[in-house]
């Protein structure tokens, strides 16, 4: 397990990616990205084209309704505006909401076949799914053409007979993981993410000439009447997972998510078509963008594809911050208005400003700032490369961070939040929102 230690109220890990030390480059780096409704191509170029310049190779597609009318019209958009840029895309059959995985097999054969823009790997067109352990092997056998397969089957630490159990014809090429992107809640709940099972699952699939996909993620949170309520810490938790991935250097990275709006964690775009017309869905991200992410992924995946950890952090200072809205000691506790309860595991959470800085190529130290509610709260001498810091003890009102010259007198980047913080979820619509406030750090001219 990579951690980091707690120092003087601050949680901080570095990232530095050096000059020289070199490690084998990944095979492809994906987004998890949910198809839902698309309203048209326009979003779905931004989308993409915006992937783009994060240098990922391609959208992991989950597919929920492969039937559905408004499936088959966001698949058009995404797919004919890929062909035209360049990039590529794959699907992710989503075995927790598909009944069967014939269900899923004439989408499939129409993409996998006969499209350009659908992503390949040693030759075969590329295949994952979120769970379906359950269907046996000769459903899987049925995928005409024979894919590159790697599959989640929401077995999170793969026993060595996995392989052997279940390739009676059906090629299996590899594992995904899914729920190992998260810290499970320690008994103090104060637990780290850890890359120990990934650990485990990279050396199983190696052994038996197979590959591994690793997930790497922000934080979870989902609070509907259908779906589930719950809230799984995030704090520097995207950071710690950069860390892991490129010590690790699994075959293959998968980022969670790039639209996932209903369990928080999304870094891309939400298109309001695809919330359904939930009023709830809608609260719970408005005014919560999260693009600001893409500053630190940016390089993260440009060191996972270059194969070295070399100094992209040259001549830069820039990040982004995030925190929650609402406090811990709330002033109400109790149904909010769509009558939902806290989610579980709210304790969990921390009352923190969350900071992922580039730092490079300058003649001098630089300082973090940390100001909450109109006080300074931290001062923090930042360090060189890629580094996370976890700033306790934030009050309600405005959170700015600020980077500053080591004399103190020039602002050399800064960001602030939009949301202000509170201990009334009044504040908040009444709802019992548990989303991030991502906010980017920009260079000042």
């Amino acid at each position: 397990m990579i951690s980091s230690p707690l120092t003087f109220g601050i949680l901080y890990l570095t990232l530095t990616l050096t000059m020289g030390t070199a490690h084998a480059a990944v095979q492809g780096v994906f987004a998890h990205y949910m198809v839902g409704g698309m309203s048209n191509k326009s979003q779905a170029h931004l989308d993409i084209s915006s992937a783009q310049s994060l240098g990922l190779d391609a959208f992991a597609l989950n597919i929920q309704n492969p039937s559905a009318p408004w499936t088959k019209t966001t698949l058009q958009f995404l797919f004919s505006t890929a062909a035209e840029l360049g990039f590529k895309l794959f699907f992710v059959a989503d075995m927790a909401v598909i009944s069967s995985p014939k269900d899923f097999l004439p989408l499939y054969r129409q993409y996998a076949t006969n499209h350009s823009a659908y992503y390949h790997f040693a030759g075969k067109p590329f295949l994952s799914t979120f769970s379906g352990g359950h269907h046996p092997p000769s459903s899987w056998g049925r995928l005409v053409p024979t894919p590159f397969f790697v599959p989640n089957f929401r077995e999170e630490s793969y026993s060595a007979s996995f392989f052997s159990a279940r390739d009676d014809g059906t090629q299996i090429d590899g594992i995904a993981s899914w729920e190992t992107a998260w810290p499970w809640s320690g008994p103090d709940n104060s637990s780290l993410v850890s890359s120990d099972i990934d650990t485990d699952n990279l050396k199983m699939a190696r052994a038996k000439g197979k590959v591994y996909m690793m997930p790497v993620s922000t934080f979870q949170s989902k609070h509907s009447p259908e779906h589930g309520n719950w809230f799984r810490r995030g704090g520097t938790n995207l950071v710690l997972r950069m860390e892991q991935a490129l010590e690790l250097k699994p075959d293959f990275v998968q980022l969670l998510s790039w639209n996932d709006a209903g369990e928080g964690h999304y870094f891309g775009n939400i298109w309001p078509e695809s919330l359904g017309g939930s009023e709830l869905a809608r609260e719970l991200v408005e005014w919560y963008e999260h693009t600001a992410w893409q500053v630190l992924l940016r390089p993260f995946v440009k060191a996972l594809k270059d194969g070295t950890r070399e100094n992209i952090t040259e001549g830069t200072v820039k990040g982004a911050f995030w925190y929650r809205p609402l406090l811990k000691n709330v002033t109400f506790v109790g149904r909010d208005k769509y009558g939902l309860e806290p989610p579980d595991n709210w304790e969990d959470a921390e009352d923190a400003v969350n900071i992922g800085l580039l730092v490079g190529g300058l003649d001098e130290k630089v300082k973090i700032r940390v100001w909450s509610g109109g006080d300074l709260i931290k001062e923090i001498e930042a360090r060189e490369g890629m580094s996370a810091y976890q700033v306790d003890g934030i009050r309600k009102g405005v959170q700015v961070v600020q980077v500053v010259s080591n004399d103190g007198r020039r602002v050399m980047a800064e960001g602030r939040g939009l949301v202000g913080v509170t201990d009334d979820i009044t504040d908040l619509n009444g709802v019992w929102n548990f989303n991030y406030q991502v906010v980017e750090i920009a260079e000042r001219g």
